[in-house]
């Protein structure tokens, strides 16, 4: 047991900057692979546009903050714990893969939802037009208020309808998701396993800050999906909010 667990350590360690060393290769050949993996987009929803954006990064910044985020908060997960399930490169693989699909994957299920709000603003403004007497049937006059009552819906919400086919369409990096999934991976550890080290007081403090302001930025319904397009600071707070839960 005394030699088991020095190795387990030490491969996932390997695991670690393994994952680390691919996101910096492929961020030095990130134009030339995006030519042949795009980035991830609602409207496209493959997987493999959702695991090509797992790497991707938008400048060297961003790679380097995630980076140090992501050893870590890796390390204090997979690599100084007492579990050698946890200290399994797959347990790590896992975590840091399934995140960033999860992340992906739930904002095409934001996506459904968004929609349905959509479709709900536009059935409620032609409901109140709808005319039920049996002559506005004969003669048509539902379809000329309900096509009346789309252009109004379009014309007086057209913010959030701009802001919806942006959220379908725009191009996402998708690696800070991925990373957020390690920290929640980190929560949960530091809370509920008796493997691993509780947080400290300055982790706490950083994480409460950090985690409220993604939640708080996080888009769950088209007003606040309009507020994050236009006055956002463009970064994809509702991924990284659904990457930390999936960790």
């Amino acid at each position: 047991d005394k030699e088991f667990f020095p190795i387990m350590a030490n491969k996932a360690r390997r695991t670690l900057y393994l994952i680390v060393a691919v996101n910096i290769f492929v961020y030095m050949n990130q134009d030339d692979l995006m030519r042949w993996f795009q980035m991830f987009s609602v409207d496209d929803g493959s997987i493999v546009s959702m695991f090509a954006s797992m790497f991707y990064h938008a400048d060297m910044m961003h790679l380097i903050f995630n980076m140090i985020g992501l050893v870590i908060f890796g390390e204090k997960v997979f690599v100084n714990t007492k579990s050698s399930v946890w200290q399994s490169p797959y347990a790590m693989l896992l975590i840091y893969l399934g995140s960033g699909i999860c992340g992906a994957s739930g904002l095409v299920g934001l996506s459904h939802f968004f929609d349905a709000q959509w479709r709900g603003r536009m059935h409620k403004n032609r409901h109140a037009v709808t005319c039920s007497n049996w002559l506005c049937e004969k003669v048509g006059l539902n379809w000329m208020t309900h096509s009346a009552a789309d252009i109004y819906t379009h014309l007086f919400h057209a913010d959030e309808a701009i802001a919806l086919m942006h959220f379908k369409f725009v191009r996402r990096i998708g690696a800070s998701g991925a990373v957020y999934g390690v920290i929640g991976a980190r929560l949960y550890t530091s809370s509920f396993s008796i493997w691993h080290c509780t947080m400290s007081i300055l982790e706490v403090l950083f994480l409460i800050g950090d985690i409220s302001r993604e939640f708080s930025m996080s888009s769950i319904n088209l007003s606040s999906l309009v507020e994050g397009l236009f006055h956002g600071d463009g970064i994809d707070h509702t991924c990284h909010a659904i990457g930390l839960l999936s960790g």
